[in-house]
């Protein structure tokens, strides 16, 4: 692989950002290209009509990992992101971004080539480089041949580039996802009665989380509600109508809490929300090909397994071109 080539990192998630910025500092080119409107991934906020702004992927991260809690650690201390709640029970303390959750992707991503709305739908082989299409062939990226792809996107989407473009990387194929329908809610009557987050473990349930979506830092405006459907609920609505299903989470929230009149109502479906069965390596690489997978599909289903996966991945990388 080409030590002097520019890499491209297909998805803007935790992952991609973490292997972008450690291959930028170690003085590599990178282009990160999502088909998103912006960065963040499943770390998302979604803007509502009168400045309403709900967190409906990932609702937070802990930090475990030494090397994570030390930038999260760090992150703290520049407002990028906060403590949310208490920790209790001996369990790691909850964060989220300020002021939306995509803060701390948008941050590993600052100065750095991000290419949002590009939709990679076929890698191309020219000679010893990659280069990238549309599924259709139109070219993207069009001022570059990558010497590597790290395909950061979920496993099933990752698949599909990587058959059309005739190469395996072993182990993508084992990671399965479960999918999951957000219902995003404002309004006016009372919060949570036993506080800001709600949790139903049953796998029978319509509704497994809720959380107030006002009630964390650096967020404005109370009644905001962020509601999950189970993963069982999910899957067997997964093709149905956004507002149709709105209208069902609606109707099943009616039975858990008191709502006041609805101000705004929305459901979006995350197709590959949470890692059910992992990998269980940091990342997948295969030397001399340039192509890579990495994410929360091989560690497992958490925001700081994701990462310590894309930097991972990026050491690999780095590695192989020493």
């Amino acid at each position: 692989m080409d030590r002097d080539g520019t890499i491209a990192i297909i998805g803007a998630g935790i992952a991609g950002a973490a292997a972008a910025r450690r291959l930028s500092e170690a003085g590599r080119r990178v282009v990160v290209l999502d088909k998103g409107r912006g960065p963040g991934g499943r770390m998302a906020t979604r803007r509502g009509p009168d400045s309403l702004r709900f967190d409906h992927g990932a609702q937070y991260f802990t930090a475990r990992d030494p090397l994570f809690a030390a930038l999260v650690e760090g992150w703290t201390a520049r407002g990028v992101a906060a403590a949310w709640g208490e920790p209790g029970g001996g369990r790691p303390g909850r964060h989220v971004g300020t002021p939306g959750m995509s803060a701390p992707v948008r941050d590993l991503l600052d100065g750095l080539d991000v290419r949002c709305g590009r939709a990679v739908g076929r890698l191309v082989r020219d000679g010893r480089d990659w280069r990238l299409a549309e599924a259709d062939g139109a070219a993207l990226a069009e001022d570059a041949a990558f010497s590597a792809v790290l395909l950061t996107c979920p496993s099933p989407q990752s698949l599909a580039l990587l058959a059309g473009a005739g190469h395996d990387l072993p182990g993508v194929a084992e990671v399965r996802y479960a999918p999951c329908w957000t219902l995003m809610l404002a309004h006016d009557g009372p919060p949570l009665r036993d506080g800001p987050v709600r949790e139903d473990r049953d796998p029978g349930a319509t509704i497994a989380w809720i959380a107030e979506n006002g009630s964390k830092p650096g967020r404005q405006g109370g009644g905001t509600l962020v509601a999950h459907a189970s993963p069982s609920w999910s899957r067997a609505h997964l093709e149905c109508e956004a507002e149709d299903v709105a209208g069902r989470l609606v109707s099943a929230l009616w039975d858990l809490m008191p709502l006041g009149d609805i101000r705004h109502r929305a459901a979006h479906r995350w197709r590959y929300a949470a890692v059910e069965r992992a990998v269980g390596e940091p990342c997948l690489f295969v030397p001399g090909s340039g192509l890579g997978f990495a994410g929360d599909g091989c560690l497992g289903p958490r925001v700081e397994f994701a990462y310590l996966s894309g930097l991972a991945l990026a050491e690999r990388v780095l590695a192989e071109a020493a």
